[in-house]
């Protein structure tokens, strides 16, 4: 069934991996998704890994999941007639996302102004490394790059070694994530006026934004987090936020104050049943200890918080994560697993939501098991309702049907090259 939240819309998606996404949240949501591809198929598709390890324009898995429920049309952007069947296109579209080079589209006559004379209603997001202007419009795009230059690779590592990268390329999901939103937040005004406007996703901005806290350091504490591997804070400061259990990793911080002190306490009376919390940890008024990251600490705070750092991960270590987790949550305490793919597989959060869905691929001959909505609404469902196209699938339902375009004429544009 399809989604009734944006159904009766279309977008052209001109995307590589930088915006898959956004054309997928709005295939989810109900839109008619119309993948724009080269006639050999869009650069997302040779993104390894492979189903069952063989290469293949229809077997890569990040196309096979961020594909799901679009549609795919072929167009040589090089030749006149791919630029002018994707122009007619825009003409019958209310979004167009795409991530081209700046400058591309416009100078062969897909740009926004070019596509919105024709069109003034079209939403028109682009995804840019850098942004549209300044010193860095035109700089080349990697994911490495873009994590280093939104500066979270700048946290990531040891002390005293070199950065490390994201364990996947992600850059792409976020700048997508955000496009979907920005292209959402430009159609509400449509809905009042009529009129479209373009809207411009800095790939580098998006990173920015997953610093979280770290962007206001310098502001409120003067100091900045540095790379500490399982730590976090400033020299001097250090306080540990990753800790071994049985099977893996645990992530938490222990802290003081009125949230904070609360799930320490909590987390100092587990350890006393168990036999590994010191007397002094069951006198202290969890609710008053207030050493900062970024707090000068005296010789009292350095040996409590060694002492418990301590203690606490020779207590995680009698335990797996599961047993960690279930026993937070009966405490309420702010802690939580440092998940891998066969975790969230088993998740018992996203099992009970239906997270996980099976679409059916009959070219593969088999079901496949997918992400499924991002949010649960109480009447329209959300989620892919079909799976990832092949190359090309819809030339003749899109060219023929929605432009009128005849079978012999796009044979021939077939033996030109033009799609």
């Amino acid at each position: 069934m399809v989604s009734e939240l944006l159904k009766g819309f279309r977008m052209l998606d001109l995307t590589d991996e930088k915006g898959a996404l956004c054309g997928k949240i709005f295939a989810d949501m109900g839109a008619e998704v119309i993948k724009v591809e080269p006639p050999g198929g869009c650069s997302s598709r040779t993104i390894p890994p492979f189903l069952e390890d063989r290469p293949g324009a229809d077997r890569s898995l990040y196309a096979i999941a961020y594909h799901a429920g679009k549609k795919s049309v072929t167009a040589n952007l090089e030749s006149d007639a791919g630029r002018g069947l994707v122009a007619d296109l825009a003409a019958q579209a209310d979004f167009i996302v795409e991530s081209f080079p700046v400058g591309y589209l416009d100078s062969i006559g897909l740009g926004y102004e070019q596509l919105a004379h024709r069109t003034p209603r079209l939403i028109y997001t682009s995804i840019t490394p850098f942004g549209d202007r300044g010193p860095a419009r035109d700089y080349q795009w990697a994911d490495i790059i873009t994590w280093a230059a939104g500066g979270m690779m700048y946290m990531m590592g040891e002390e005293g070694k070199p950065p490390v990268q994201m364990s996947l390329p992600q850059a792409g999901l976020h700048a997508g994530g955000e496009a979907a939103v920005a292209s959402m937040i430009a159609h509400y005004p449509r809905q009042v006026d009529g009129i479209g406007q373009k809207v411009v996703v800095d790939m580098q901005a998006c990173i920015v934004w997953t610093l979280m806290n770290e962007q206001a350091m310098p502001i409120l504490h003067g100091n900045h987090i540095r790379r500490s591997g399982v730590y976090t804070g400033s020299a001097g400061t250090m306080r540990k936020m990753i800790y071994r259990c049985k099977d893996g990793d645990m992530s938490t911080l222990i802290a003081g104050g009125t949230v904070g002190g609360a799930s320490t306490k909590a987390l100092v009376q587990w350890m006393d049943e168990k036999g590994f919390a010191a007397e002094w940890m069951l006198k202290k008024d969890w609710t008053t200890w207030v050493p900062g990251m970024f707090m000068k600490l005296t010789e009292q705070d350095h040996f409590e918080i060694n002492d418990l750092e301590e203690r606490v991960q020779r207590f995680f270590l009698t335990m797996t994560k599961r047993e960690i987790y279930e026993g937070t949550l009966k405490r309420r305490m702010l802690l939580a697993p440092c998940s891998d793919v066969s975790d969230i597989a088993h998740d018992e959060q996203l099992n009970a939501r239906e997270y996980f869905v099976e679409i059916d691929d009959d070219t593969l001959g088999r079901k496949l098991t997918m992400p499924g909505a991002f949010a649960k609404f109480s009447v329209t469902p959300v989620g892919p309702h079909h799976r990832a196209p092949r190359v090309g699938e819809h030339n003749s339902e899109i060219y023929g049907g929605l432009l009128g375009v005849s079978e012999t004429r796009l044979q021939s544009l077939r033996s030109a090259g033009g799609i």
